[in-house]
């Protein structure tokens, strides 16, 4: 019988302190202590979220139980560096990396974010090194929790680089007339995100990338007060409670409510729903017995970029440095049919469009492609078929001709190894 603590009790305990008060005040005679205060929240913010994951449906097998408390950690960790860690006044970039995985994080992309201050002038540079794109983004709050909105956006095709491959981008209070490379910021912009994009995993320089508040380049910066870091802490609680919440939430919502299993939605241009200009998505979520496999069909549109990666069900991307569980245009090969077939399941088939599940039985799958021009057809939408393993040399034309050797697949594994090393600087 697993241990559940008891709803009821968490409830009223977060309710009771949560926010604590941020600086000292009498109470009953006795100074209150604001980091005691802050670190009480932070322990009940973590009590609940873990009772709350607990209690999710998804909370129901050894490797799903052990991916639930991988979220609760990476959403600790997550809070520890946005919000502890960081000083609007002194940004420098978060990194989500394969050890910080949430949000259906893109295995294709190195996302970097820092929260900064709206209103307030701010300069990116960089250069984009072996990315096939990169793109910056100013949120207020957290979108994707609904709490929050997506402010402005510049996609590579409106960012100059020079003949280095070098940029220099601008986040100001007010951009000029007809300014490149500059983003508005607005009062109550929160975090700038920027996406650089691999479309090929090669072992080049994966490229650099800076933030600075114009003006504060070599000032003084402040020491910690008890003040300043109980607020931190406290932001640090609701930022990991929110975060082990959101993303299983998400993935009932809009994958395992939304369609059966095995099949794949309609191709989305998430423009029009105000997401990125050129950026088309379709999802689903798989569910397989032993023998079975999930084939994805899918075809090569033209898009600079175009991809697609397994989840688990708490929305963090599978192992991709190690595992085959992602797999861009470039490292996909076409049948001769022209299309591109992906084999979603747990047991090496040999063929090279392997999508690892590593023993899941159970998970989502996401599709995207950026930079598209125009409209992609229904004709070229991807479509879903459970099979039985046995039956793939039916299914996928050319299967036979195209399977890979054992070796193949060490050294595909190992080449996807070295390239994170790189992109990540591990």
């Amino acid at each position: 019988m697993r241990r559940r603590l008891p709803i009821a009790f968490f409830g009223m305990l977060f309710l009771n302190t949560w926010p604590a008060a941020a600086h000292s005040e009498v109470l009953g005679g006795a100074q209150r202590d604001p980091l005691s205060d802050a670190w009480s929240t932070l322990i009940v913010a973590m009590q609940q979220a873990e009772s709350e994951v607990r209690d999710f449906e998804y909370f129901d097998s050894e490797q799903d139980q052990a991916r639930a408390y991988l979220l609760l950690s990476r959403a600790l960790l997550k809070g520890i560096e946005e919000q502890l860690l960081n000083d609007p006044d002194f940004p420098l970039f978060r990194i989500m990396d394969p050890r910080m995985k949430e949000g259906g994080d893109n295995p294709d992309q190195r996302y970097s974010f820092a929260e900064i201050k709206g209103n307030t002038d701010y300069v990116i540079r960089g250069d984009l090194g072996s990315a096939s794109r990169v793109e910056v983004q100013l949120y207020a709050g957290r979108p994707w929790a609904n709490d929050g909105e997506s402010l402005d956006y510049l996609a590579f095709e409106d960012i100059e680089l020079d003949r280095e491959g070098q940029f220099e981008i601008r986040v100001l209070k007010q951009c000029a007339q007809g300014q490149t490379n500059c983003l508005t910021n607005p009062e109550n912009t929160t975090t700038v995100m920027v996406r650089q994009i691999y479309a090929d995993w090669n072992t080049q320089p994966a490229g650099e990338l800076h933030i600075d508040r114009i003006g504060f380049e070599g000032r003084p910066k402040a020491a910690p007060t008890p003040e300043s870091v109980a607020q931190r802490i406290e932001a640090m609680a609701h930022t990991m409670h929110q975060s082990a919440v959101t993303w299983p939430q998400m993935v009932k919502e809009r994958y395992t409510d939304r369609r059966p299993p095995n099949a794949v939605s309609p191709l989305m241009d998430t423009f029009k729903f105000g997401g990125v200009r050129g950026r088309w998505m379709a999802s689903g979520h798989f569910q397989l017995q032993p023998g079975q496999a999930l084939v994805i069909k899918s075809w090569p549109v033209g898009a600079p970029y175009q991809g697609i990666q397994l989840t688990d069900l708490w929305f963090a991307s599978l192992e991709y440095a190690n595992r085959v569980t992602s797999l861009t245009r470039q490292q996909s090969v076409l049948a001769p049919d022209g299309a591109i077939y992906y084999v979603i399941t747990s047991e090496e088939t040999g063929y090279p469009n392997w999508l690892d599940t590593m023993g899941l039985e159970r998970g989502a799958f996401i599709m995207r492609y950026d930079g598209v021009g125009g409209v992609i057809e229904p004709s070229q939408w991807p479509s879903a078929q459970l099979v039985d393993l046995r039956d793939l040399p039916q299914i996928i034309p050319g299967f036979e001709g195209a399977k890979i050797t054992v070796d193949d697949r060490d050294q595909q594994r190992a080449q996807r190894r070295a390239h994170v090393q790189q992109r990540f600087g591990f």
